[in-house]
């Protein structure tokens, strides 16, 4: 574990630094150029995924408090990315469901996320993979 301890901590460092700077800085991928955070991005995909959810929903899935949630919905449905209905089920409840512009913006959002996987994993050995995912769990399995 000591061999390169150091090496990985700066590295874990790094890349902490990197998506504070990006989440700050934002995504231009909006269609009209506007700029996207992270949470922005995660939510319009969790509704990409499937197709349309409730707010509630949404909050339990992300463990994200209900305002920043309802701010980020109401900031997409004014971007014209989400529409939000009232369920037929339950009229107090309402669902957001991407519009066509948001699919739009989700397809590129899953093409962004493809070329990168896809640029990470292009040179690395099974065995690489392997171990790569191992991190990945283990750093999951300790984080929130």
């Amino acid at each position: 574990m000591a061999n390169y301890y150091k090496e990985i901590n700066k590295m874990i460092e790094k890349i902490i630094h990197n998506i504070i700077v990006l989440d700050k800085r934002g995504f231009k991928l909006g269609l009209k150029g506007e700029v996207l955070s992270f949470l922005d991005i995660y939510i319009i995909k969790i509704i990409g995924q499937n197709s349309m959810m409730s707010i509630y929903n949404l909050v339990n899935k992300t463990g994200v408090d209900r305002g920043i949630i309802a701010s980020v919905v109401n900031k997409m449905v004014a971007g014209g990315y989400f529409k939000k209905e009232k369920s037929k089920d339950d009229k107090r409840v309402y669902m957001v469901m991407l519009t066509e512009e948001g699919k739009k913006v989700y397809d590129k959002i899953i093409d962004n996320q493809n070329n990168l996987l896809e640029f990470i994993l292009s040179d690395i050995t099974l065995n690489e993979e392997k171990a790569l995912l191992k991190f990945l769990s283990k750093v999951n399995q300790k984080t929130i």
